[in-house]
């Protein structure tokens, strides 16, 4: 059988500057996604003013995780961190738009959060596909429930309530799952392949 090398080995070889510190950080993003997701359930079950503060915390953990996130192929990040950040700054426009015009305003910041998200479902995917976390795929398909009948007008209190209750639980088990992880693990069976060098 082929000895793959360790991850370390591959980041080193390819000329990444990767260091343990850094998985450290991506992982801190996570830790505010799952305390954000969990906060804004709780605000939002209470129907206090305040959940907006959670949900800045869960996407200040997404911008955390993308701007730290490991992967081999740079087009991947990209894509994530371009979303991540297209999304944020659509959000606070709305925040601008909302003394002009509310409805305009509410529509702008969930095409927003709907950005975020995908910025997000790529980062979940990007460890359900490395790790094997079911977490993660159901994380991936659930995001998009979360905002889309928003945008249309079609989601209820409670519709928000649930979809956003299922999103912290799953955050929380994919923290767990995370956490036990050593740092800078190896994909599983390497189905990442190996790294692009910087000559590429």
């Amino acid at each position: 059988m082929e000895q793959w090398p360790t991850l370390e080995e591959q980041i080193d070889a390819a000329g990444i500057h990767y260091p343990r510190s850094y998985d450290i950080t991506y992982r801190i993003g996570y830790i505010l996604q799952t305390i954000g997701a969990l906060g804004f359930v709780v605000l939002y079950g209470l129907q206090s003013k305040w959940h907006i503060i959670p949900l800045i915390i869960f996407e200040a953990g997404i911008a955390l995780s993308s701007l730290f996130l490991l992967v081999w192929k740079a087009e991947i990040k990209r894509f994530i961190l371009r979303m991540t950040f297209a999304g944020i700054a659509l959000q606070i426009i709305s925040i601008f738009i909302q003394p002009i015009n509310a409805f305009y305003s509410e529509k702008i910041f969930f095409i927003g959060l709907s950005l975020t998200l995908a910025g997000g479902a790529g980062l979940v995917g990007k460890e359900a596909y490395c790790f094997r976390f079911n977490e993660g795929w159901l994380l991936l398909m659930i995001y998009p429930l979360a905002v889309i009948p928003n945008i249309f007008g079609f989601a209820s209190y409670k519709y928000n309530f649930i979809v956003s209750s299922i999103i912290a639980i799953l955050q929380l088990s994919f923290l767990r799952r995370k956490f036990s992880q050593p740092l800078l693990k190896h994909c599983e069976n390497n189905v990442c392949g190996l790294p692009e060098t910087k000559d590429k």
